[in-house]
């Protein structure tokens, strides 16, 4: 079940499908926009078909004319007319297959990514992107084949088996049983293989993906990877994959390569019955030369869209598969827009709170509760560090007021209003977020900076904003400074690429600001250049700082504990005031955030710290909080 807000801001149960929209892939949705082409493509088909059907009346018209001694100039101009015309229907009918086909792909590639884009982080994540992508290149191919099958060549091969054999039986029904028999004996088997080819195509697929997952994961632990001298094992791990792909696809092969040699097979025990049966009908002159002369070349004529019906249903089985992999991930859930004409307004000049919880209670897939009965309120203004130990669940807490994820229980508020009021692109529109990846997107340095902006930005502006953050010289000694192109090779040290996504921030017109441990990678000098940032900005919006520094903490304005729930309720008995006092205590008692003695120790240095402080009273305290209570949120004194 996800959860989500109800009109009075309390989070409940929502059921599943009231996100997701169930996608059918039908063939008439796959063609819209190419039915013209394909119509065009079918056409051409038919009549090479017709053309191919003609030839053996013509072939008849010259086998009599010879065996009178007759001139046979006329008939071998028809016979070569009708083969190039055959020829040149098959080449545009091909052509115009392949174009409809092309635009068909594009438009599901498209309709697929603008899916994947609109995923919450978490159907995304359980996916892989390796699994994700194997779905929009090779699974998107096999639709695509799949729907040409359906809709022109299974068609055309199907009138052209029917048209061939009417002709073989006006032509002679004996000879005509006797192919049909020799064909229905070698599909007995063909029947087989065709059943196990959506098997082999699923499977091979699945192999597929999970080798592009593997690869894609291992490939962003490159550097690891390399400094633990690991390759080797990486590579055979990978190695192992790919060989579940090779055993799939192995599979898969040798079934379609049974298809085509099965057909030839009928052809040639039809072709050795059919003469032998011709001869003596011939011998006995009940079978003109000429009749089977037509016959014969029909017989060979037939294996053509007999094969190409053979090939096609598999096509459609393999096809099939695909398209259900393509319907699983369409099927999945989007993020919820919000209400399609949301009354928010908020009145953020006036608004006294940034966010607000109130008892929010969280819990992973499988996993125990990350949040639990958590509550604090972030001013509207200010510089407020978010603290706690590693795994107590900050990034999660930014997820949530992101709304990245949903929360189990509990109400959240953002500038004065329940979070399940706003429409989600307005809600983003207002919050700044920089994760503690500081992920960059593969592009120039000028798109970074203007991410998410509907208009440019002045450049000017971008250089002032890379000042501030002390990244203007390093991005002036690039060869094509803004416009220089980051990925594949090139690439901003850690520092800078926190300087960078700090920078994008910066130029957001966003109220909120949710900053992931923003400083972990700078030097000191650049820790003070960025605190300084932050401060001037924090007198007009509300900026959240999750950091494990208390060379940061120090500089914060408010502070918020999250406490695990696992160890909530331990030293909980005194408040735990944190600031300036808390890093004068020493670092060294902070260093072991991630055990339980860790956090004992951090909160017994933050006590120690806080006496003076706790010594103010009710000066501490959220108004109508006892003094010595708890409170969740502190303010710290000012930075120095």
């Amino acid at each position: 079940m996800v959860r989500s807000a109800s009109k009075t801001g309390v989070l409940g149960p929502r059921p599943v499908a009231a996100f997701g929209v169930r996608a059918h892939l039908s063939l008439a949705e796959l063609s819209r926009g190419s039915r013209a082409l394909l119509f065009l493509a079918t056409a051409l088909a038919w009549c090479s078909t017709g053309a191919g059907l003609i030839l053996p009346w013509v072939i008849m018209g010259t086998t009599a004319a010879l065996t009178r001694r007759e001139a046979v100039g006329g008939p071998v101009l028809w016979l070569s007319a009708l083969a190039l015309a055959a020829a040149g229907c098959q080449a545009g009918s091909g052509w115009l297959l392949a174009r409809a086909g092309e635009e068909v792909v594009l438009r599901l590639r498209r309709r697929i990514i603008d899916h994947v884009m609109r995923l919450p982080l978490a159907s995304l994540q359980a996916q892989g992107a390796g699994d994700i992508t194997a779905r929009i290149t090779s699974d998107c191919s096999l639709v695509r084949a799949w729907a040409e099958a359906a809709l022109v060549h299974l068609p055309v091969a199907a009138l052209g088996t029917a048209a061939t054999l009417t002709t073989m039986a006006w032509l002679d029904p004996t000879l005509t049983l006797l192919t049909l028999g020799a064909f229905a004996a070698a599909g007995v088997p063909l029947v087989g293989v065709i059943v196990r080819t959506r098997r082999a195509a699923t499977a091979q697929q699945a192999a597929l993906a999970d080798l592009g997952q593997r690869l894609f994961a291992t490939l962003a632990a490159f550097t690891p990877i390399k400094a633990y001298r690991h390759e080797a094992m990486a590579a055979e791990r990978l190695g192992h994959t790919a060989a579940r792909v090779s055993t799939t696809s192995t599979t898969a092969a040798r079934l379609q390569s049974l298809m085509g040699p099965l057909v030839a097979l009928g052809q040639q025990v039809a072709v050795v019955a059919v003469t032998v049966v011709a001869s003596q009908q011939i011998t006995a002159g009940e079978l003109p030369s000429a009749t089977f002369s037509a016959f014969f070349f029909l017989l060979l004529y037939l294996t053509s869209p007999i094969t190409v019906a053979v090939l096609g249903i598999g096509q459609l089985r393999a096809g099939r598969a695909a398209r259900a992999r393509l319907t699983f991930l369409l099927g999945l859930m989007t993020e919820p827009a919000g209400p399609p004409q949301s009354s928010v307004r908020p009145a953020i000049a006036t608004c006294q709170e940034a966010v607000s919880f109130q008892r929010v209670s969280f819990t992973y897939a499988g996993a125990t509760p990350t949040l639990l009965n958590q509550s604090f309120i972030v001013p509207r203004t200010g510089l407020t560090a978010l603290i706690g130990p590693s795994g107590a669940g900050k990034s999660t807490v930014f997820a949530l007021i992101s709304r990245f994820i949903e929360a189990d229980e509990g109400c959240i508020r953002i500038l004065g209003q329940d979070i399940s009021a706003w429409r989600l692109p307005d809600l983003r529109r207002h919050i700044a977020y920089v994760d503690q990846n500081a992920s960059v997107l593969e592009g120039t340095i000028r798109e970074n900076l203007q991410m998410g902006r509907d208009r440019p930005i002045r450049e000017q502006d971008l250089w002032e904003t890379l000042e501030t953050v002390g990244l203007r010289e390093a991005v002036r000694q690039l060869p094509q400074t803004l416009d220089t192109h980051l990925g594949r090779g090139r690439d901003l040290s850690g520092g800078q690429r926190q300087r960078l996504v700090l920078a994008r921030a910066l130029l957001s017109d966003a109220v909120v600001f949710l900053l992931d441990e923003p400083t972990s990678q700078l030097d000191d000098a650049g820790e003070q250049r960025v605190m300084g940032a932050l401060n001037h900005l924090a007198k007009t919006r509300a900026v959240v700082m999750a950091t494990h520094r208390l060379s940061s903490v120090r500089h914060a304005h408010h502070t918020v504990v999250i406490t695990p729930p696992a160890l909530d309720g331990r030293n909980l008995s005194a408040p735990l005031p944190v600031g300036m006092e808390c890093a004068e205590a020493g670092e060294e008692r902070l260093q072991d955030r991630t055990s339980p003695a860790g956090v004992t120790a951090m909160r017994q240095t933050i006590l120690e710290a806080g006496g003076a402080v706790r010594r103010r009273g009710r000066a501490l305290c959220r108004p109508g909080q006892e003094a010595g209570s708890p409170p969740h949120v502190r303010p710290s004194p000012p930075p120095t």
